[in-house]
C-alpha cells in the first residue's frame, strides 16, 4: 500500500510510482481525490483506496457499537 498525504494534483504522478514499483494499492487520506488517478489505478488492475482512513476502514469489521451508551 502507497499511503498518500499530498494534494490531489499529486496523487496521479505518485499513482504512476505505485505502478511501476508493483504496490498493490494506492490510499489517499479522507479529503484526497482525484478520479484520473482512480482511473489510472483501476485500468492497471490496482485496489483504490481514495477519500478514506485506512484504520478506519480496517478496524471497521471489529467495531462493535455501543448503543446502551449516554451521551
Amino acid at each position: 500500500m502507497v499511503q498518500v498525504f499530498q494534494p490531489p494534483p499529486a496523487l496521479y504522478g505518485i499513482t504512476q510510482e505505485a505502478i511501476e514499483i508493483g504496490a498493490k494499492v494506492p490510499w489517499a487520506q479522507i479529503s484526497l481525490r482525484n478520479d484520473g488517478a482512480a482511473k489510472l489505478a483501476e485500468f492497471a488492475g490496482l485496489e483504490v483506496g481514495m477519500n478514506r482512513c485506512p484504520k478506519i476502514k480496517l478496524f471497521r469489521p471489529f467495531w462493535k457499537p455501543r448503543l446502551n451508551r449516554q451521551i
